[in-house]
């Protein structure tokens, strides 16, 4: 369990942090995006079963500017249908490519 002190800092850290990523430019909001659903088990799963998706998603203009809402990318972290509306637009972005 966190410490009061502890707490403090890390909303103190998330703050400062969240002030950096609002001055980024849109391509640089989009990389870090991309990169913290990288990390993601569902998204290995996701390459695993057709690697050509990580391509799409760096090149499409639509997926991309998904990728430019943090709020989105949050959502996609938190919320299982999301997921699934999002897998189910890659897939079906990719039949279209």
């Amino acid at each position: 369990m966190k410490t009061n002190e502890e707490a403090v800092w890390d909303i103190i850290k998330y703050f400062f942090s969240y002030l950096k990523y609002l001055t980024l430019s849109k391509e640089e909001k989009i990389e870090i995006n991309i990169i913290l659903i990288k990390d993601k088990y569902w998204f290995h799963e996701l390459l695993i079963a057709e690697p050509s998706m990580l391509k799409l998603i760096e090149e499409d203009k639509e997926i991309r500017r998904y990728l430019s809402s943090r709020k989105m990318v949050r959502k996609l972290h938190g919320d299982k249908e999301e997921r699934q509306r999002f897998k189910g637009y890659l897939n079906d972005r990719l039949n279209c490519y």
